[in-house]
């Protein structure tokens, strides 16, 4: 039996996810809140009242900056307060409410990472729809707005492989599931699952790529898991991506059924 074990969203790009007890999906909408925020790098060009989709190494991100993964923050999207420690010290307390906060939080990012000095990133945020709380723009690795998914026995089957522990949050998915085959998540592309009351329909296979080298725990690159996967399974994929095709509440511990 499938049932959800986690659901985790990442209020912004690159930073620590948040977990969730429950949440309300909407048809078509990536999970509420997630990847509503990023730091894009200085010489991007981004329109938040006409946002399009621009690849990841666009902005910072575990990707090129494993350092990011020292920093453990928590961030408010409807406060907009943001925290961040790094080694139980809270080297940031502060609401991004204005110009003033937000350009310091920009600077703290530029010297933390040792960017040059005509390199600050930018604060940039996606659209929402007025009067409403769905998000027609997230700063997601892929185009498409959909939810992603990870079976934890498909990592554990990687685990034994390679005889060494892997932490999921390596790959930053939405819902982690228990249960199950490992791999059989691939099976359910085209496919219609359900969990609670809410419907998603499979599309994709979530190709793997140097973000999931960096150890979230200590910002170290230890574990080549897209060589890794490639070497033991002959691809580099593991997880899935689903569209939101009926809405409704998604809570810990709901079954899924295919």
């Amino acid at each position: 039996m499938h049932k959800i074990k986690n659901i985790i969203r990442f209020p912004i790009k690159g930073l620590s996810g948040e977990y969730l007890e429950s949440i309300k999906l909407n048809k078509n909408e990536v999970l509420p809140g997630d990847r509503e925020f990023a730091f894009a790098r200085y010489n991007l060009i981004y329109d938040e009242n006409n946002p399009t989709h621009f690849k990841k190494n666009n902005f910072l991100a575990l990707v090129k900056e494993e350092k990011l993964a020292n920093l453990k923050t928590s961030f408010d999207p409807k406060t907009r307060h943001l925290v961040i420690n790094l080694e139980n010290n809270i080297l940031i307390n502060d609401f991004l409410v204005n110009q003033q906060s937000i350009e310091k939080i920009e600077i703290f990012f530029q010297e933390y990472l040792n960017l040059p000095v005509n390199e600050k990133p930018n604060l940039v945020q996606g659209l929402k729809l007025k009067n409403n709380n769905d998000l027609t723009h997230s700063f997601s690795d892929i185009p498409e707005k959909a939810i992603s998914i990870i079976n934890m026995n498909s990592i554990f089957e990687l685990e034994k492989k390679i005889n060494k522990t892997i932490d999921p949050l390596r790959f930053r998915a939405n819902f982690i599931i228990d249960g199950g085959r490992a791999w059989e998540e691939f099976d359910w592309i085209g496919k219609k699952i359900q969990i609670g009351n809410v419907f998603l329909e499979v599309f994709k296979r979530t190709q793997r790529c140097a973000a999931t080298i960096v150890n979230p725990e200590n910002g170290l690159r230890d574990i080549d898991i897209p060589k890794e996967i490639s070497k033991n399974f002959g691809h580099v994929d593991l997880g899935v991506y689903a569209k939101v095709i009926k809405n409704g509440v998604v809570s810990v511990s709901d079954k899924l059924f295919i």
